[in-house]
């Protein structure tokens, strides 16, 4: 299968470009880690990764986690279609609304994931990652301001069942300048 338009897009950029996304998404993940106190106490944390749009993403993630958590990470890359991750290390071919394998996982991460799915699959995704947790552990969805004001992703919704469901939960906004121009988003955080 050849790679779709936003897979390509991510190819057409530069090494430099895709290493300023990674350190975007680690003042990200800085953020939530700073605000929740993970309980991990086993000297390599598990992490799944739903879904990467370059290969060269994955490494970044790797190192990041690493340099955050201050310990070794094995890392589980998943996505709906693989071929645009190739050559790379821990990458499954999973559909995420499906539950996720291998678990349990210290960390689940999605960035900006949902978007990609239809509203009434992302529950299912939000669900699965909570349930791959290990006690302790948190899932961490990223997502652009857009995507919740034009309710392609529908926080408020989220909250509300996760509220019914009695899970734990923290919701964090987002903003970083680059260069002269602001990026607003959102980080929701699940901890079991």
């Amino acid at each position: 299968m050849p790679p779709s338009k936003y897979h390509k897009q991510y190819m057409a950029q530069s090494d430099k470009e895709i290493a300023k996304k990674a350190e975007i998404k680690k003042k990200e993940l800085k953020k939530i880690f700073s605000a929740i106190k993970l309980k991990m106490k086993n000297k390599i944390s598990r992490i799944a990764v739903l879904g990467c749009g370059d290969k060269r993403l994955v490494a970044h993630h790797k190192r990041i986690f690493e340099e955050i958590l201050k310990k070794s990470v094995e890392l589980i890359t998943f996505d709906i279609t693989i071929e645009h991750l190739k050559g790379e290390e821990g990458i499954k071919k999973h559909d995420c609304i499906k539950p996720l394998p291998n678990r349990p996982y210290d960390i689940v991460y999605g960035h900006v994931f949902l978007k990609f799915l239809s509203i009434n699959k992302q529950w299912a995704v939000i669900k699965n990652s909570y349930n791959a947790l290990k006690k302790g552990g948190i899932a961490i969805f990223v997502f652009d301001e857009e995507d919740y004001k034009s309710g392609k992703v529908p926080l408020e919704k989220w909250e509300e069942k996760m509220k019914k469901e009695k899970i734990k939960f923290l919701e964090l906004p987002l903003k970083f300048k680059i260069k002269t121009k602001f990026l607003k988003g959102m980080l929701l955080a699940l901890q079991k």
